[in-house]
Formats: structure tokens, C-alpha cells, sequence
């Protein structure tokens, strides 16, 4: 008899990450705002300059492209995304990330903050919509993003 309500709970937590909403969660985020810590089902790769009220997150990347070349090869490769030019002209994009087994739904958020013509630093943040952790996916998904996008630009 136990068996039951824990197989109807796991039904309906498969069927809430099946039907959530395919947009990011109202609002662009602030990466200035992020507080300290992070929960066990999200991910951050940031630099203090960019981020400075976190405090658990890895080194932010920086590339040999202008920014506008990474936003080119994001919006390439995450068609589905969503881009818009901060008033300072760092670029903010973000996406709805999909895990392929289970299909959760999770948002990534993109800064590319341009250093000088042709050097930016790049934060993101990737994070669940629900559980209590995601197995490391979050920030495998931030290390193979910086992998493709040094692949296509020679960054």
C-alpha cells in the first residue's frame, strides 16, 4: 500500500516538469542582485565585478570575440532564445533549457559584458525550476555552452 501515494507523488512530479511553462519565469534577472549561496539545483559562472553580492560560483570566461560575435553564435545555437541590449550595452540573453530524459524545464541566463572591442566576459546562470537538486546538470550545461561557443568562434 505505500507504494501507492509514492508512485502517484512521482507521477505528479513528472507531470508538473512535463507541463511547465516554456518561457523563462517572468522578469530578466539582475545579476548584480544575486545573493550569496546558491541552492543544489542551480549553477553560476560570474565574476565579482559582475556579481558582486554572490558568493558561491565559478570564474566567469572571458573571450577574444566582441560581444556581439558571442550573442551571433548563442542565438544560433539556443534559436528559442530571447536577447536584449542592457542600457549599459552589455547583452542579456536567456532561454528555457529542456534535460532530455525527464524534460524539466530549466532557465539559463546569459550577460556578455564587453571588456574592450574585442575581449567580453561572459556570466551565466543556470538554474532548475524545481527539485531540490540537479545532479550537477546546471553546471555542465554553463561548461559545455563555454565549450561550444570557444569551438565556433576560436575564442
Amino acid at each position: 500500500m505505500p507504494r501507492i501515494p509514492l508512485i502517484a507523488a512521482f507521477s505528479l512530479l513528472m507531470l508538473t516538469a512535463c507541463a511547465s511553462a516554456p518561457a523563462p519565469k517572468a522578469g530578466w534577472i539582475d545579476f548584480t542582485a544575486l545573493g550569496p549561496g546558491l541552492g543544489t539545483n542551480r549553477a553560476l559562472s560570474c565574476a565579482p565585478d559582475i556579481c558582486p553580492g554572490a558568493s558561491s560560483y565559478s570564474a566567469a570566461p572571458e573571450f577574444s570575440a566582441s560581444a556581439e560575435t558571442l550573442s551571433s553564435a548563442i542565438l544560433k545555437q539556443e534559436p528559442s532564445a530571447e536577447r536584449r541590449v542592457e542600457a549599459n550595452g552589455d547583452i542579456h540573453i536567456r532561454w528555457v533549457a529542456v534535460t532530455p530524459a525527464l524534460r524539466f524545464r530549466d532557465d539559463v541566463d546569459v550577460l556578455l559584458h564587453s571588456v574592450d572591442g574585442q575581449t567580453t566576459r561572459m556570466a551565466v546562470y543556470s538554474r532548475s525550476r524545481i527539485g531540490l537538486s540537479d545532479l550537477g546538470t546546471n553546471a555542465r550545461r554553463i561548461q559545455d555552452l563555454i565549450q561550444r561557443l570557444r569551438q565556433e568562434t576560436g575564442a
